[in-house]
């Protein structure tokens, strides 16, 4: 091949994959999901239980449980949080006050955007209820990672509304598609799951931005949203 052609092929194959890496930015771009609840809402979590009561006033405004002198301060991440037994969502929601609660009856099941398998690790923060992962969820308050309906990382809270810090390594699971299921499953006491700020982690032990994951395959797509308009009662 004459070296003029060679260098016309070359240029082509780079602009074809600079064209391939700004349109996956541009599609993971439109995504909505968060994963420390910051946008004040549910966006990119779908309610996948009937019974989804328990997510009708999350995520959580503030840290509640110390407005009602619980004790246990929630140490959660930024503003908002999923509380499963709060009921404060700001002081712009009428009907609500800062310290109310909507106990344990409540019971659903929410589940992430599904999205690539990418980093070394998934770290979260955790709390609530120890009751740990059964077959199916019933009685169940955990986060689960999950594979083709499979559990394959689960955690629970350690009976306090303090969050702490939980790590699943997943590096034998890159390239594998994946949900995180929230499930709050149990109506008896420390019947709720309190969860926060999710991401994944890399090799350099640094957070990996959801825009990054989401402009991976599986390309992810706005999926209905549950509590992006907050309850007014």
């Amino acid at each position: 091949m004459k070296p003029r052609f060679v260098l016309i092929a070359k240029c082509l194959s780079v602009s074809l994959t600079l064209l391939y890496f700004c349109l996956s930015i541009a599609i993971g771009a439109d995504v909505e999901f968060t994963g420390d609840f910051e946008t004040g809402d549910l966006s990119g979590w779908t309610v996948v239980e009937d019974s989804g009561e328990a997510w009708n006033f999350q995520p959580t405004f503030g840290d509640n449980p110390t407005a009602r002198n619980r004790g246990q301060p929630s140490q959660h991440q930024g503003e908002w949080w999923l509380g499963g037994f709060e009921k404060f969502q700001g002081p712009d929601v009428k009907g609500q006050f800062e310290g109310g609660t909507q106990g344990d009856a409540p019971q659903g099941i929410l589940e992430s955007i599904e999205f690539k398998i990418i980093g070394e690790e998934i770290s979260f923060l955790i709390g609530g209820g120890t009751h740990p992962w059964v077959e199916g969820g019933t009685g169940s308050t955990c986060a689960n990672l999950e594979i083709n309906g499979e559990m394959v990382r689960t955690a629970t809270g350690a009976n306090t509304e303090t969050l702490h810090r939980e790590t699943w390594d997943v590096s034998d699971l890159k390239g594998e598609k994946a949900v995180i299921r929230l499930y709050d499953m149990n109506a008896g006491g420390w019947g709720h799951l309190n969860f926060d700020d999710v991401y994944q982690v890399d090799a350099n032990g640094d957070k990996i931005p959801w825009e990054s994951v989401l402009a991976v395959e599986p390309r992810g797509k706005k999926t209905t949203v549950w509590g992006e308009i907050k309850s007014q009662y």
